[in-house]
């Protein structure tokens, strides 16, 4: 493959939809990765905090994807009914911040997609901190 080529993602599988997700994040693609939310859709930062629609999720994605982690995910649980599904998996986040110093965050991802009219997975509710936010909210 030529580098520079546009690597091929199905997104109308769920492992497709992540998968690019977390190349967008790798590559600082923040339109690609906003473009993996639902209009409607709810992000819940590792705080507890709801970011809900894409103006306010965008500013997570901003952050995220100007560090260019790596994200390498588990096997994960996948529950699908009808255009919903539920993605379950533990993560690894590598990197290094613009100063140099390395990043490694971890985390439990439980979050709902939903496909949408062109059969693509999109989330409607991303938690990538799963219960954590628990412990965090207090």
């Amino acid at each position: 493959m030529k580098k520079g080529k546009m690597q091929e993602f199905n997104r109308k599988t769920e492992a497709g939809a992540v998968a690019y997700f977390r190349h967008c994040i790798k590559n600082g693609d923040v339109a690609g990765a906003l473009g993996c939310f639902h209009a409607q859709a709810v992000y819940i930062d590792r705080d507890g905090k709801e970011l809900r629609g894409l103006d306010e999720i965008q500013s997570a994605m901003n952050n995220i994807c100007a560090l260019k982690l790596d994200i390498k995910g588990g096997t994960p649980h996948i529950a699908v009914v009808d255009d919903l599904a539920m993605w379950l998996d533990q993560w690894e986040m590598t990197g290094n911040t613009p100063d140099g110093h390395p990043i490694k965050m971890t985390g439990h991802t439980s979050c709902v997609m939903k496909k949408n009219e062109e059969g693509n997975w999109l989330w409607i509710v991303d938690n990538p901190f799963g219960s954590a936010v628990l412990i965090n909210n207090g």
